[in-house]
């Protein structure tokens, strides 16, 4: 037998719970090797720590001090959501970006804000129920970037919208209709 198999069993050996065949070769492997002796010998000494440890007693209101004193900390914090900052750093990137593809097409700043306006003047002219045109003097690339940026806008104050309108009202809501169950 190996030490990496008498190890293993030297639990069971000090139990008495192997078969009668593992027992006498674990005893044999024992007899023969000085370090698995050694860790059988640190074994009986555990075990017999084991034995003699006292269950300490708890005084009479050890469960009403815990629970004071875990009344006395302060609330959990709500977990701090980084939606916001997600979509600011969204957003700015976006712009960046649109603005960095107009600049590469060889336009200039004042070109740049003239496109956002007359974007987003098509934008809002769609919007209002009117034919989406891309005029000449603006890329369709950049009127296409300008929409997709205004949706993602509008997304975004929906969002708002949603978390600080709705969201407070509604946990006022659910809150008033448990308490009077």
């Amino acid at each position: 037998m190996r030490c990496s198999s008498c190890e293993p069993l030297l639990d069971r050996f000090l139990e008495g719970t192997l078969t009668p065949r593992e027992m006498s070769e674990t005893a044999a492997h024992l007899r023969s090797c000085a370090a698995c002796a050694r860790l059988l010998e640190e074994l009986k000494v555990v075990d017999a720590l084991l034995l003699t440890t006292d269950i300490p007693e708890l005084p009479r209101n050890f469960t009403f001090a815990v629970m004071a004193e875990t009344i006395s900390l302060p609330a959990p914090k709500p977990r701090d959501h980084r939606v916001w900052r997600f979509v600011a750093v969204y957003l700015a990137a976006a712009w960046i970006a649109a603005l960095a593809m107009f600049l590469a097409s060889g336009a200039s700043f004042a070109k740049f804000g003239a496109s956002i306006a007359t974007g987003l003047g098509r934008l809002a002219h769609a919007f209002s129920g009117g034919a989406a045109g891309i005029s000449h003097g603006v890329p369709a690339l950049a009127t296409f970037g300008l929409g997709v940026l205004s949706i993602d806008l509008a997304l975004a104050g929906a969002a708002a919208v949603l978390y600080f309108v709705v969201r407070p009202r509604l946990a006022a809501h659910l809150a008033s209709v448990s308490e009077g169950q």
